[in-house]
């Protein structure tokens, strides 16, 4: 009886972690792109972002007025934080905002460079 009882809260627990529809529910940031979910159906996620890149990258959630309305701080290369949403059904910009300069003087703009990406909230 107790082997069924860990079994069902397991399953449980893994179905509240899982984003509706079945989509991810992580992002992956690298040279120079945003790989992630395109669409959810809830707002009140939280996303895993892992930097494969590398480079330090960050992931900054703006509202259709261009506020913030989520963001990480500087995730160094290799390594993954944790991003909690609490959004209203809309479109986001969802994009790296790291500026840098080269060695050789050169700037480097993430979002021009690509890293940017559009998610739907709701239907």
């Amino acid at each position: 009886m107790r082997r069924t009882w860990l079994l069902a809260l397991g399953v449980a627990i893994l179905a509240g972690c899982a984003s509706q529809g079945g989509e991810p529910t992580s992002y992956h940031l690298m040279e120079f792109a945003i790989d992630g979910p395109d669409r959810l159906d809830d707002g009140a996620e939280t996303l895993t972002v892992e930097n494969g890149g590398e480079f330090p990258h960050t992931l900054v959630v703006t509202d259709e007025t261009g506020t913030v309305v989520a963001a990480t701080s500087l995730i160094p290369a290799g390594e993954s934080t944790n991003l909690a949403l609490d959004l209203d059904p809309g479109t986001y910009s969802v994009t790296c905002r790291i500026v840098a300069q080269t060695p050789d003087g050169d700037i480097v703009d993430h979002f021009e460079a690509g890293m940017h990406t559009t998610l739907h909230i709701g239907d």
